[in-house]
């Protein structure tokens, strides 16, 4: 709201005021068409719900639903998404990823690399590495540390290598709502397929978005709960730690830096559960309460401490308070300016820790951060996770 100057732009309360006026205003709602002023307010929200972690209106939960369910309506229509998008539609279309990258150029990552087909071997552990390392280049390494970490603390895994489909998080984010279903129900066949036969039992994945996605968003197929019987999805960061708590391995090399952690929202308070006071006896007759919040913050924030030589310094804005690294929601393809504006934000955030790196557990806020610091003409450069880890092992 602050950027575009129109209080549509503010989600928790500009956002439900513009869908009450589309689907219930006995007055304005017959007169209602998807003008480009209207698709702006809808597609140059990030979809962060950081308002939704700070609102106090009732239906805080439901605002992130609220913009999707619009952005749904206007695919629905054949006004959305936006011109920028469609390319990422299409791509997901023809070759199940929204890079425009062919099928057979999912596993360029893996090569040289001593990772097992789980379509030919079994194993316990898939590990789902994304599109984004598979397809964007300046993250790769995010995909090649995190198998170099398995082999150096004793994981058994496998991947799908070229037969992985994206998890259609990004689709499913525009509004695609028919094309996320027939990715999601593919993977979900995918999924079960492997658990019959290859034993897996845990998805391992270094992608936020795509934790966030298979975790809360795969419900909308049919069968969700059959497909998924005996399958646990982690994200590496949960993954890894919990084999650290275990004793199964310990940060041996000593790397003299000082780092701060940014949490993604898809690994955050996107993954959150609610439940409504109805009696008012815990805040007000009809307010909604958290009830379980399942947001992966302590664990990596441990996992870097833990690392001989790490100083450690938390930004002013962590955990269910974080500052979105600004591209997420599409906003990233149809707004770049505005998407690395807000990564920039983030980054001079990051410099006043004094913080020589920022670890983040997420591809779309390592690419975008760095990017933010490109704005800054900042020296100040974000890694994942693994990549730290690695070094230290």
């Amino acid at each position: 709201g602050e950027k575009f100057g129109f209080e549509g732009f503010f989600a928790s309360k500009g956002k439900a005021a513009l869908a009450r006026w589309m689907t219930s205003d006995p007055v304005l709602k017959n007169d209602f068409e998807w003008s480009p002023e209207y698709l702006k307010t809808l597609y140059t929200c990030i979809g962060c719900a950081g308002c939704q972690n700070q609102c106090q209106i009732d239906y805080k939960p439901h605002i992130i639903d609220i913009i999707e369910a619009m952005r749904a309506k206007a695919v629905q229509d054949g006004a959305g998404p936006l011109k920028d998008h469609n390319v990422l539609v299409q791509s997901m279309r023809n070759n199940d990823n929204p890079y425009t990258g062919p099928r057979g150029m999912r596993a360029k990552w893996m090569k040289g690399l001593d990772v097992k087909d789980i379509n030919k071997e079994d194993s316990s552990v898939l590990y789902f590495a994304g599109c984004t390392p598979a397809y964007n280049a300046p993250i790769r390494q995010l995909a090649v540390k995190t198998v170099s970490v398995f082999n150096k603390i004793g994981v058994d895994f496998g991947t799908l290598g070229k037969k992985e489909v994206c998890c259609g998080s990004t689709v499913l984010r525009l509004g695609a709502r028919e094309e996320f279903k027939r990715v999601a129900e593919k993977n979900l066949e995918i999924f079960k397929n492997l658990h019959d036969e290859r034993g897996v039992d845990t998805i391992v994945t270094s992608c936020a978005g795509c934790y966030r996605c298979i975790l809360e968003d795969y419900e909308i197929a049919d069968d969700f709960k059959d497909y998924m019987d005996g399958i646990t999805i982690k994200h590496t960061a949960d993954f890894i730690y919990d084999l650290y708590k275990d004793g199964k391995f310990e940060p041996k090399n000593e790397i003299d830096m000082k780092v701060t952690y940014h949490d993604p929202c898809h690994l955050g308070r996107h993954v959150k559960d609610w439940k409504v006071d109805w009696d008012g006896s815990q805040q007000w007759k009809g307010s909604y309460l958290d009830v379980e919040d399942k947001g992966t913050f302590e664990q990596p924030r441990e996992l870097i401490k833990a690392i001989p030589g790490i100083k450690y310094e938390e930004m002013r804005r962590n955990r269910n308070n974080s500052y979105c690294c600004g591209s997420g929601g599409g906003v990233k393809t149809a707004f770049p300016d505005w998407a690395a504006e807000n990564a920039a934000l983030r980054v001079e955030e990051a410099e006043q820790t004094g913080a020589e790196k920022i670890i983040t557990c997420c591809p779309f806020c390592h690419a975008n951060l760095n990017d933010g610091a490109k704005v800054r003409n900042s020296q100040l450069r974000t890694i994942d996770l693994v990549e730290l880890l690695d070094e230290a092992l």
